[in-house]
């Protein structure tokens, strides 16, 4: 809880005197360019802290306010953000979109009689199978984005919906009630966040998006009985999609066992199993039904029920098991002994269909008859499980699987080679014979790849035979990956359950995505593996592609990826198969969120120009887009905030692409001036890759690292050395830090660069084409929208304010000017240290490149609003209100990370045998490294209690100094250090509340 007692200090009285101060200093800067407004204000908070002005309870409060005005902006913005939240209102439009699908192409949206009376229907089968199709799919991952607990969270919806729990409008008392509150919390992550609680959290996001389609279809019920009331009972919707990757990501994850993951499954199908068993319960609530029809659905639920407890005895055998116990062995024998001889086992999610069928046969009421349906919908959508299995690997694992079988010694795509690679694996294909398995075969097993598909293997015997499972393989860089998954697969038997996707997100990758899918397509085994399949998938990723691309050239690569697989097909002779585009991207704009509004993010990844070339290709497109970590379960932590999403997800995947399919008359310029626009984002892409291979910029990244933010996820963040010296950074290239928390550096030290970096250069290269597309291409404006945002949240001020931290030369100032002896001596002391660790002349110089770039985007930018300003275009700047108290943020942090630097350099000496030297160690928490660093003193200096005094007969004097309890440092020192570092992060979180996510 946060300390409600903030001292004596007026903290709006505070506040309001900083902000003055702040507005003041802004104005200096017109008189002398040299002045840094936030640097100044961060020395002036500085010096009321070390004065006791201002005590530390104060500051307490004062970070708990600002960090709450953040959040009501989150709240503000997260509103607008999803559009239409009332349920009426969004089911309305669902049956909108659906009587669209019963129309001709050549019927207008607002034609047809009303009544029922439906002018121009097509075919009921033409509109069956259109509404059996699945357009789109949502998946839910646990990227490490759990950056505020789930009870704020819930907080957060609740403002932005300004509804409670129940549905009902906030009043006045209610509203405050949560504000007070969110209020009383340190706004931060979860305390215990470990997989198990990302899993949790993820079953409560799926919950509501599977409540949000239970609604969805029976819109669909409704409209379809109006138009065909004579064959409606038949149908079966799909629409949209569910699935996960929680527990089942193993790229990079060695904590995730096979247990793990196999334990995670069996918990979604159990929770699955539970939904549809209320399911029944309510269906048997609404009115009583007839004797046959009761008899049918306790058939069902008791089935359900024995099927539940199945899997719980399962589970708790899974869960318990321990590869080094050699009861814990025993003991899953038994359990899969079991489960293979059970002979009413339901583990085909089609035993389920026939009997629910057979029970809505039996309903005699429509309320019975349309819940029946409904349910009969979910488990075609759903089969027995949650959400859809989704399992990652990388390519490397796929390679040390096969290596010794093919005498694989060199890289797969080294040209001395590939090509014997390839033959190899083609041989293994087509000579292949099914081997079979047990839990055993896992355990024994050590290659990942391998024990993968086998846990898929075991997943369709004994959980879902109907289930199909997606096998995604991050760096998949070359054909010979494909058709190493597709032996495997074959291998291991569930070739006919399982689609293989590549997953592109580097720039080789992107660059011959669709190479690489070519040189698979020349196997004739692929090809009749996706013809037997029906589809063809392919990832890609937002998030890496645009740390390392800039976010703008990763999306215009990954248009032309999609451009380049549809004409790609159509060629092939392939347009029959359904192409299932998964892109993976974040919360945030630096990996792939558009900031506008949920359907401008569609938009953005799902361009209207893509969708349209597959439409008229005649080939059908399954999008699918990520929801990652707990920034992504925010939108459906409450039903009404899912189904909001579900009607935009659907108005863009079936609405807004057919509108883009008819639509001839309109040619974005965008396009018809490729030669330009590639040169454009190919000066993005080059700027951005000398920033990354810029050992500055590596310096400018790992100086603080994630030391600013509390953990976020189960995942690390970052990888440790226990040494690096003095001078060391953790961190030699940007490739070593994934791609949240790279992007959350950028953010906390206020400089966007993976979505603005290199504009600038590219748009001086032809302003006058620049302000041309950007008037006349839609595609451009949402692209440019995205720099704009970017552009609003980067402040070179506080970029430089963080940097000269690091300049020794302005702490030996300080202490020139310094009347107080202890002062002086301490600020020459840390500018000593600075010196020693050699790190400003680094962020100086990438600081210069950024500011270059900068000031010819803002120029540009300018330019083009004096240009539109007729048009009633609005200053390219935030909230006034917001960027004060995002200023205010960085200023105080600045304060308490000069206070901890002055602090630190008290620390005591010891010897070098713990692992570290003190001179080290003070390096260390310099750059925010606090929490291993007070672990370490801690054991260096205890804090140990006087056992009781045993009488010796004797008097001692004498205490040894191994019983010596540190009590003296510990309070002056060590403590005030955890606090104030404290404070460093919360205020962390009070940032990310303004950008509105982490990452």
């Amino acid at each position: 809880m946060a300390n409600a007692d903030s001292g004596d200090l007026d903290v709006d009285g505070a506040m309001a005197r900083w902000r003055a101060r702040l507005g003041q200093h802004r104005d200096e800067v017109d008189r002398d360019p040299h002045v840094n407004p936030i640097r100044l204000l961060a020395y002036e908070i500085l010096q009321e802290i070390q004065a006791g002005e201002v005590a530390s309870d104060d500051l307490d409060a004062i970070v708990q306010q600002m960090t709450m005005i953040a959040f009501a902006d989150r709240a503000r913005r997260l509103r607008a953000y999803v559009g239409e939240v009332d349920r009426s209102a969004n089911l309305a439009r669902i049956g909108e979109i659906v009587r669209g699908l019963a129309r001709s192409d050549a019927a207008g949206p607002e034609e047809g009689g009303g009544d029922g009376q439906e002018r121009d229907l097509l075919p009921f089968e033409t509109f069956a199978a259109a509404v059996g199709r699945f357009y789109f799919g949502v998946v839910f991952t646990a990227h490490p984005t759990f950056s505020l607990a789930q009870d704020l969270q819930r907080d957060l919806v609740t403002l932005a919906l300004d509804r409670d729990e129940e549905g009902h409008p906030l009043d006045e008392a209610s509203r405050a009630s949560v504000q007070r509150h969110a209020a009383s919390e340190h706004h931060r992550p979860e305390r215990r966040l470990d997989l198990d609680e990302e899993y949790r959290q993820s079953l409560i996001a799926i919950g509501n998006i599977r409540a949000a389609l239970a609604e969805v279809y029976r819109a669909v019920f409704d409209t379809a009985r109006t138009l065909y009331p004579d064959e409606h009972r038949t149908l079966v919707p799909g629409l949209l999609s569910i699935a996960t990757w929680v527990g089942y990501d193993t790229d990079g994850r060695a904590d995730i066992g096979w247990s793990v993951t196999f334990a995670k499954r069996v918990r979604t199908q159990i929770d699955q199993l539970r939904y549809y068993r209320r399911r029944i319960a309510r269906i048997r609530g609404e009115g009583e039904p007839p004797p046959v029809l009761a008899a049918s659905l306790e058939l069902i639920d008791a089935r359900l029920a024995l099927a539940v407890k199945s899997l719980l005895d399962e589970v708790e055998a899974i869960e318990a098991f321990d590869a080094r116990a050699p009861e814990s062995h025993v003991r899953l024998a038994a359990m899969a002994r079991r489960a293979a001889g059970e002979e009413q086992r339901l583990d085909d999610a089609r035993h389920l269909t026939a009997l629910v069928e057979r029970a809505l046969d039996l309903a005699s009421s429509e309320t019975h008859r349309r819940e029946l349906w409904v349910l009969r919908a979910e488990i075609a959508n759903a089969g027995l499980v949650a959400a859809r299995t989704h399992v990652r690997i990388n390519a490397v694992q796929l390679y040390n699987a096969i290596r010794k079988t093919i005498g694989m010694e060199h890289p797969a795509d080294d040209p001395t080679h590939r090509a014997s690679y390839l033959d190899a694996v083609v041989r293994l294909i087509d000579e292949v014979e099914p081997v079979s398995i047990h839990f055993g075969s896992v355990m024994e097993e050590k290659a990942t790849a391998k024990r993968v598909f086998m846990l898929i293997r075991l997943m369709l015997r004994h959980l879902d035979g109907s289930e199909p499972v997606r096998f995604l393989i991050a760096e998949c860089e070359t054909p010979l990956t494909l058709l190493t998954a597709l032996y495997f697969a074959r291998l291991f038997d569930v070739a006919d359950r399982v689609d293989i996707s590549p997953l592109f997100e580097t720039a080789t990758a992107m660059e011959r995505g669709v190479e690489i899918l070519k040189g698979a397509l020349e196997v004739e085994s692929w090809r009749v593996y996706l013809r037997r399949r029906g589809r063809i998938c392919i990832q890609t990723g937002f998030s890496d592609a645009g740390r390392y691309m800039g976010q703008l050239a990763a999306s215009y690569t990954i248009e032309r990826l999609r451009l380049d697989l549809c004409a790609m097909l159509a060629q092939s002779g392939l347009e029959d198969l359904e192409v299932v585009i998964f892109d993976t991207h974040g919360e945030s704009i630096g990996r792939g969120a558009h900031p506008s509004s949920l359907a401008d993010r569609l938009k953005y990844y799902g361009t209207p120009q893509s969708v349209a070339c597959f439409r008229r290709a005649g080939i059908h497109l399954l999008q699918e887009t990520s929801f990652q970590g707990g920034d992504g379960y925010v939108y459906f932590l409450r039903e009404e905030s899912a189904l909001a999403v579900v009607t935009r997800v659907l108005e863009h995947a079936v609405a807004d692409a057919d509108e883009a399919a008819r639509r001839t008359d309109f040619v974005d310029p965008f396009y018809a001036t490729g030669h330009r626009t590639e040169e454009f984002f190919a000066a993005v892409r080059q700027f951005n890759a000398r920033v990354i291979d810029d050992p500055c910029y590596a310096a400018f990244l790992g100086t603080w690292g994630t030391n600013m933010l509390y953990p976020t996820g189960s995942r690390p963040l970052k990888r440790q050395s226990d040494r690096g010296g003095v001078a060391g950074v953790d961190l030699e290239h940007p490739s070593q830090l994934r791609a949240i928390p790279h992007n959350s550096i950028l953010q906390q030290q206020g400089i966007l660069a993976n979505t603005i970096g290199g504009l600038g250069q590219a748009i001086a290269k032809d302003p006058d084409w620049f302000h041309a597309l950007y008037r006349d291409s839609r595609r451009f404006r949402r692209l440019m929208t995205m720099a704009e945002h970017a552009f609003k949240f980067t402040d070179p001020d506080v970029v430089k304010a963080y940097v000269d931290l690091l300049d020794a030369g302005l702490w030996l100032r300080r202490a020139q000017l310094e009347k107080l002896e202890q002062r002086e001596e301490d600020l020459s002391r840390v500018a000593e240290l600075l010196e020693q660790m050699d790190l400003y002349g680094r962020l100086a110089r990438i600081f210069r490149v950024f500011l270059a770039d900068y000031t010819g985007l803002a120029r540009a930018l300018r330019d083009h609003r004096r240009m539109t300003r007729d048009a009633g275009d609005q200053p390219i700047a935030i909230d006034a209100e917001v960027r004060d108290n995002i200023h205010l943020l960085h200023a105080l942090r600045l304060a308490l990370m000069q206070k901890l630097m002055l602090q630190v350099i008290h620390v005591p000496d010891f010897s070098d045998r713990h692992r570290t030297t003190h001179d080290e160690l003070i390096a260390r928490m310099v750059r925010l490294d606090i929490g291993p660093a007070l672990e370490l003193l801690r054991e260096v200096f205890p804090l140990t209690e006087r056992g009781e005094e045993l009488d010796f007969g004797e008097t001692a004097t004498y205490r040894s100094g191994e019983n010596q309890s540190y009590a003296q440092e510990h309070a002056l020192i060590f403590r005030p250090i955890a606090a104030h570092y404290d404070l460093v992060r919360r205020i962390s979180s009070g940032i990310i509340h303004h950008i509105g996510a982490l990452g």
